[in-house]
């Protein structure tokens, strides 16, 4: 449809929307800022079109100029009104409407109706249905194209203008589905409305709005899918119009039915290709059956539900989100705060360490203990899995294990009665590894065990030869009775111990174990002499130029260095 003809459609429709004599479309003319008669339908139409108005004179001109719409019920006593074009073609007008077209701001023209038919003049109501025309009217003239389907009568453009103000006044589920069922029942002048939606917790069909219906089947009423009009629509996935159903074919649940008429239609609400319920009306006020255009203005609207429902569960969605976002990061500062602040030096020993979880929160987890002035403990452990299930079972295993170093300090006895109570927690076949060093400072003497850890280094200062520390030891958390084998190694001054868990050499290898032992080595070389302070801070800053945590999520473990330098 070309322009001219599109524009006809628009204006033949408004006259017969607000019940007029008269309409007219006039454009302003860049140029001379006139207003030019462009469409008029009515008696004079053929004659007018092509006339101009003065920007500022009359109704449309004073319309044009501010922008602002205006209702005249008595035309001839207002002094704004230009009755040059009443003389010119021996026309009387009493009543004008008028609306402002604009796009993006731009003015384009004005809409106007005359003389409202059978009635005292035009009312808030025309000029809500005129605006939403000027509107549709701007843009088709704009983007040469009709948004709308502009040749629905005038319940239509009612129903889904008032569908609109629904949408736009909820925020919440419950609201925008009960503003809309009461928009569209009164809309389209019905008795009874329900918008009925899939649950699929129950399996079933349940009302979530109605409009007129007896409280026993009003809203949440579970409806029988199976022996229902609304369950065989929803199965069948048409839309069914029914002008009288005791002459058409036996639908289910059609002897149950208590309504006045028996016309009825319902709706799939669908959103994308899922059916998530169905709309009903019944019983309209006037007797009549519902007809074709009942069900064009419906389907849309059911469209529409669908997807403003959907978009207010997914806002929800994300607020949720944040929410677990925002406890997910205080659980990740709480997390944080567990680990112990390692001295720096104890003795003449020099310590630092460093954990980063892949994701906000992990399972890798280190630990210090300090038995006297020449004796302390150190832990470095890793649970199986990423995220908060790994975090949860590693607060477990953390607490089980400072537990049991009060009592027993040495590592096989340590890890042994550990394992039990891991065990007796442990879920969904999650475990532990770890190593427990235990350190002698006053003979220089290391005692340790394994959990089914990977082997440690030890870098001896005096000739470079590199020691792998490992024991026998099952993961804890895996059998009840488990034993772990406890040994003993001579350390010197200078030599430098380092601790880690698999993450370390995921990340340093790109998930390749022996490469990254390898790269971990000789970055360790590099820091002997300037210590584990130097050594952890390389780490340190090599993680947070990588953004650690959003480049590896999905492919490396969490990451826990410790060093310490004899």
């Amino acid at each position: 449809m070309n322009l001219p003809d599109l524009l006809t459609v628009i204006m033949d429709i408004t006259k017969d929307l607000v019940g007029a004599e008269g309409s007219s479309l006039l454009l302003t003319d860049e140029k001379s800022d006139d207003l030019i008669f462009n469409v008029v339908v009515g008696e004079k139409g053929d004659i007018m079109k092509g006339d101009r108005v003065p920007c500022g004179v009359g109704i449309a001109g004073t319309v044009a100029a501010t922008g602002e719409p205006l209702i005249v019920n008595e035309a001839q006593q207002d002094p704004r009104f230009y009755n040059k074009m009443d003389s010119k073609y021996n026309f009387y007008t009493s009543h004008i409407l008028c609306v402002p077209m604009k796009v993006m701001d731009r003015k384009v023209g004005v809409l106007e109706a005359i003389n409202a038919i059978d009635r005292d003049g035009f009312d808030e109501w025309d000029l809500k249905l005129l605006t939403y025309l000027a509107e549709t009217a701007a843009i088709a003239i704009a983007n040469r194209r009709l948004y709308y389907d502009l040749t629905n009568r005038i319940d239509e453009l009612t129903a889904l203008y008032e569908f609109s103000q629904s949408i736009s006044s909820s925020s919440a589920e419950e609201d925008i589905l009960k503003n809309t069922i009461q928009s569209i029942a009164q809309s389209i002048r019905v008795e009874k409305a329900s918008i009925i939606l899939y649950n699929e917790a129950t399996d079933s069909l349940v009302v979530k709005a109605s409009y007129g219906l007896p409280e026993s089947i009003g809203d949440n009423h579970n409806i029988d899918t199976f022996n229902s009009i609304a369950g065989f629509v929803y199965k069948n996935g048409d839309p069914l119009i029914v002008a009288d159903i005791s002459s058409e074919m036996s639908f289910p649940g059609s002897n149950d039915r208590d309504y006045k008429t028996q016309s009825f239609i319902s709706i799939p609400v669908r959103y994308k290709n899922n059916i998530m319920g169905v709309l009903s009306l019944a019983d309209k006020i006037n007797g009549n059956p519902f007809d074709s255009y009942d069900l064009r203005v419906l389907s849309t609207v059911a469209s529409q539900i669908a997807e403003a429902y959907q978009n207010i569960k997914f806002h929800k969605s994300i607020i949720q989100q944040q929410r677990l976002a925002q406890e997910i990061d205080v659980a990740s500062e709480i997390q944080a705060k567990i680990l112990p602040v390692i001295p720096e030096h104890i003795q003449h020993h020099r310590i630092a360490a460093l954990n980063r979880p892949a994701k906000e929160v992990g399972g890798d987890f280190y630990d210090y203990f300090q038995f006297d002035e020449n004796k302390y403990g150190i832990v470095v452990a890793d649970v199986s899995g990423k995220g908060i299930p790994a975090a949860i079972f590693m607060g477990t295993a953390r607490n089980v294990i400072r537990a049991e170093s009060r009592i027993n300090n040495q590592p096989g006895m340590l890890l042994q009665n550990s394992n039990k109570y891991i065990y007796e927690d442990s879920e969904h076949g999650m475990f532990v590894t770890l190593v427990y060093f235990l350190i002698d400072i006053h003979n220089n003497i290391i005692t340790f065990g394994s959990g089914g850890h990977n082997d440690q280094i030890l870098i001896k200062h005096t000739t470079g030869e590199v020691v792998r520390l490992n024991a026998k030891g099952m993961p804890l958390g895996i059998d009840c009775d488990l034993d772990y084998e406890e040994k003993v190694f001579l350390y010197e001054p200078g030599d430098m111990m380092i601790l880690f868990t698999d993450g370390v050499l995921e990340y340093l290898g790109e998930c390749d174990i022996e490469i990254g032992e390898q790269k971990l080595l000789d970055i360790a070389f590099q820091f002997i002499e300037a210590g584990p302070g130097a050594l952890i801070h390389h780490f340190r800053e090599m993680l947070n130029a990588e953004d650690f945590s959003q480049d590896f999520t999905d492919v490396i473990d969490d990451f826990t260095l410790l060093a310490i330098k004899f």
